[in-house]
Parts: structure tokens; C-alpha cells; sequence
């Protein structure tokens, strides 16, 4: 887990519960995402009959939420698709008492119409509308409170305690993992978020003297991933995998070396420790889940910018050092 995720909070004043019978959760589209929302996930599946549980997620998402360590029901739909998702919904033959949005999702519309009894969810201007059930959270001003708190704040509020560190447990830890270094020089962020490609040579040639490398590119960015290939002289290093081949590729690694992204957190999901380096992204929000893992970032005036390009000269990873982000791997991938 991570170390600012569990912020225990006191028992909820809410009166809301879930109702007996089935109950849909609404997947999160993006993968980062997704992983934040699986201690909560888990949780729910803790206060209720395995059968009871499914959960709706876009195609692309379908393998990492088979990769739950409890049997999970899932309904997939194709993604962005409010009318698909509700024909999903429909074909599954299942009669839902209640639904859970975590945030604005195509699938918002689709349980409505389906006319789910109880529909819980916060209360956002997009997505109140939807809802039967809006679940109002109040938080004060102060340190920045890691995304996954976002998922666990609801759950609480539901009457469901998931500060609980098995809920945080990755997938899978391999007691013999290989001696592969998997390396990530793109960002689904966009190249605001990317580690110059230059200093990602050096290193990469450093980590290979001690270890096999293999490069993954980002989902939709591969161009990173790619020119890396091409500088160290072999584009077989290139590792394209999706899905539950990727997910058991990953479990199998020493560990990874990459920027802020989704790979990571993928990576933290089955267990592999990584290095990952943080740009406009704020690690305190979005730092991949658990203590294994070393974060290397730079806080600059204009950090937490959030921008997919860098209207300035990208100082917040200009700045990191090679010998930074070697002195981290190196800590991290030591020989035991």
C-alpha cells in the first residue's frame, strides 16, 4: 500500500447502505485508475456473497479485473458506449438492486435507464443526475491525500470499513522472479510526463551490464518506447504485450524502470517493484500503490501543472540526473 493511502478515518455518520441483492460497480476507464479503485473493490466484495458482486468494465480493462485475487463477475462493454454498455447490462439476464459510479463514466446513463433501484455515487455536477443515492464526502484542507482515498473515502460511507492492508495485497508475488529490468520511456501522459530520451540510453546501458532489459511501451505512445529500441541498436527489446500477458509478464520481472504512467501501476498490481519517475504528476496523488517502490521527482514552481506539453523548458525533468534515477535502481534492485 502506499505509504499516504491508508488514512483511517473515523466510523461513518452516513446513513446509507447497500441494498440486499445484486450490486454493479461501475469500472474506472483508465488503467491507473482502475488499480486505485481495486482496494475499495475489494472491500465491497468482502460485505457481501461472491455471486452478488459484477462489475462493468470497458473491453480493454476485462483482464486486469480477472486478475483479483477473489472471483469477480465481469460485463464488459465496449468503451465510451452508454448504449452498449446498457445492452450489456441488459444481455447479462441480471436483475440489479443497486449500482456504484465512482466518477463520470458512459456507463452513468446506461444504469439509469436500466432503471437500477438505488444508484450510488458522488454527487458531481455530470453525474448527480444519475444518481438515486449521491454520496457527499467532506475533506479539509491540507497534504495532498493519495487518489486511492478517493475510492476508500466511498466505501466508508457506505458502512463498509476497507482500511484493511489485505485489500492491498498484490495479485501475485513470484518468490523467483528473473533478472529482467523492464523499461518504460514513454508516459500515457504525453511528453510533458517523459524523461528525456538521451538520459534513458545512459541508464538503460548501465541497468544492462547487471541485468536483462526489455522495453514496454505506453498504451497509445509507443513512440518512446520505439526510439529507445533504436538507440540502443535492437528493436527486438521492444516488449508489446496486453492484457493478462502483459499482467504476467510484468509479475515475472526483477522490476521497472519508468515514468509516471500506467505501466507502473500494473506493475504494482502483480508485485514488482519499480522506479518511477514523476514530472507535472504529483506523487503524493498518484504514486503507484506500496512500499516497494522508489519515486524520484523534482518539485519545481510550476509542479502539478498536470499539462500534456510543457510550456516552459520541462525543468521538472530536465533537472533529474542519471545518476539520480541509477542510485534509486540501484538501492531498489540490489542482489539480496
Amino acid at each position: 500500500m502506499a505509504e499516504t493511502a491508508l488514512e483511517e478515518l473515523p466510523p461513518s455518520g452516513s446513513t446509507l447502505k447497500i441494498r440486499e441483492g445484486h450490486l454493479v460497480v461501475a469500472s474506472p476507464s483508465s488503467i491507473s485508475e482502475a488499480c486505485f479503485s481495486i482496494p475499495a473493490l475489494r472491500a465491497l466484495q468482502s460485505s457481501r456473497p461472491a455471486e452478488e458482486l459484477f462489475i462493468i468494465s470497458p473491453d480493454n480493462l476485462k483482464s486486469l479485473w480477472t486478475q483479483i485475487a477473489s472471483p469477480l463477475q465481469v460485463i464488459t462493454y465496449e468503451s465510451g458506449s452508454s448504449r452498449k454498455a446498457a445492452k450489456a447490462l441488459s444481455e447479462s439476464g441480471i436483475q440489479f438492486s443497486s449500482a456504484i459510479l465512482w466518477d463520470e463514466s458512459a456507463v452513468a446513463p446506461a444504469f439509469a435507464k436500466l432503471g437500477i433501484a438505488q444508484r450510488l455515487g458522488y454527487a458531481t455536477k455530470k453525474v448527480k443526475k444519475h444518481l438515486t443515492d449521491p454520496v457527499s464526502v467532506m475533506t479539509q484542507a491540507g497534504p495532498v491525500r493519495h487518489r486511492v482515498n478517493h475510492y476508500l473515502d466511498l466505501v466508508h460511507e457506505l458502512g463498509i470499513n476497507p482500511f484493511k492492508a489485505e485489500y492491498f495485497a498484490p495479485t501475485s508475488e513470484h518468490l523467483q522472479r528473473n533478472n529482467r529490468i523492464a523499461i518504460v520511456p514513454g508516459s500515457d501522459f504525453g511528453s510533458a510526463a517523459e524523461w528525456p530520451l538521451d538520459s534513458f540510453v545512459t541508464l538503460a546501458k548501465h541497468i544492462a551490464a547487471s541485468h536483462e532489459i526489455v522495453i514496454i511501451p505506453s498504451p497509445e505512445h509507443p513512440k518512446a518506447a520505439n526510439a529507445l529500441a533504436e538507440e540502443l541498436g535492437d528493436p527486438n527489446l521492444v516488449v508489446g504485450l496486453e492484457g493478462a500477458e502483459q499482467l504476467s509478464f510484468l509479475s515475472e520481472c526483477r522490476g521497472l524502470i519508468g515514468n509516471d504512467g500506467s505501466i507502473p501501476h500494473l506493475a504494482s498490481l502483480v508485485g514488482t517493484p519499480s522506479v518511477v519517475i514523476f514530472g507535472p504528476n504529483e506523487p503524493e496523488w498518484k504514486r503507484p500503490l506500496g512500499k516497494i517502490h522508489e519515486i524520484v521527482h523534482h518539485r519545481e514552481p510550476c509542479s502539478g501543472c498536470l499539462l500534456s506539453k510543457c510550456p516552459l523548458d520541462h525543468r521538472c525533468l530536465q533537472g533529474i540526473s542519471i545518476q539520480e534515477v541509477i542510485n534509486a535502481a540501484d538501492r531498489l534492485f540490489k542482489e539480496d
